[in-house]
């Protein structure tokens, strides 16, 4: 019965509804042979495609596992890039808060602290005005988790994960910090390591926040009809493989 009612309710929420709707069109268009009727299809089909579970996975797998956790990771400070964050919103505190993906993120690299006893440095700004500040808000809730104050360095001007990669170099040459293990979002984590080696660093890479599992088991419910966190997973691993082509075409 509980499979049954999210089977039934899954169906009235975006994108599956939406998709519905286009499906009742094509079929009106082919019957009245509207011309356009065979691209409306195929558009259909593939919002079809990218909103069910397996399709994601199969493009984020590559992404995900390209670069294995490392076991005993060894290096002389953590650098965490920052992965969104939302400002003026109520936190203990202050205000503004991580978000969720960063919140994993930080989580990791508390972690790692924990057990290697690293300077973390905080690399990250406000990509849009009305979004908080990463590093700001990192480095506000670190010393609540434990870490002290003087094992905590920031630069909070980077938009994207080129500038993450350029500030942070500044910093890590100041200190002399020259093997930084990164803990950066598992499906980023090969166009990170490219950029940082672009950069002349030479950085272990810490993948963090895995979206999909390393296997796949059939499920009706999960894997048939139209999920919106499928699509957005789809549409995630799309975007790093053109930002993986941009940077072998120099255009980054």
């Amino acid at each position: 019965m509980l499979y049954y009612i999210k089977f039934c309710y899954q169906w009235i929420l975006p994108p599956a509804i939406f998709i519905l709707m286009l499906t009742c069109i094509t079929i009106y268009m082919y019957r009245r042979r509207a011309p356009g009727r065979t691209a409306l299809a195929v558009v259909t089909l593939l919002l079809y495609a990218f909103s069910l579970r397996l399709p994601a996975m199969l493009l984020m797998q590559p992404l995900e596992y390209a670069i294995p956790q490392p076991q005993s990771p060894s290096g002389d400070v953590l650098l965490m890039l920052g992965n969104g964050a939302i400002g003026e919103v109520p936190d203990i505190t202050s205000i503004g808060q991580p978000s969720g993906t960063m919140g994993k993120n930080m989580l990791m690299t508390l972690r790692l602290h924990r057990q290697m006893n690293l300077p973390i440095l905080i690399s990250g700004g406000t990509v849009f005005e009305d979004a908080g500040n990463e590093a700001s808000i990192a480095s506000r809730e670190f010393p609540e988790m434990g870490v002290p104050k003087d094992k905590l360095f920031s630069e909070g001007g980077s938009r994207n994960t080129v500038e993450n990669a350029r500030l942070s170099k500044k910093i890590c040459d100041e200190h002399g910090w020259t093997r930084p293990i990164v803990t950066v979002v598992a499906l980023q984590a090969p166009r990170t390591a490219k950029i940082f080696e672009r950069e002349g660093m030479d950085v272990t890479i810490y993948p963090t926040h895995y979206r999909a599992g390393a296997s796949w088991h059939f499920h009706p419910v999960l894997d048939l009809i139209p999920d919106g966190g499928n699509l957005s997973n789809s549409a995630a691993a799309i975007r790093e493989y053109l930002g993986i082509a941009a940077l072998y075409l120099r255009l980054q």
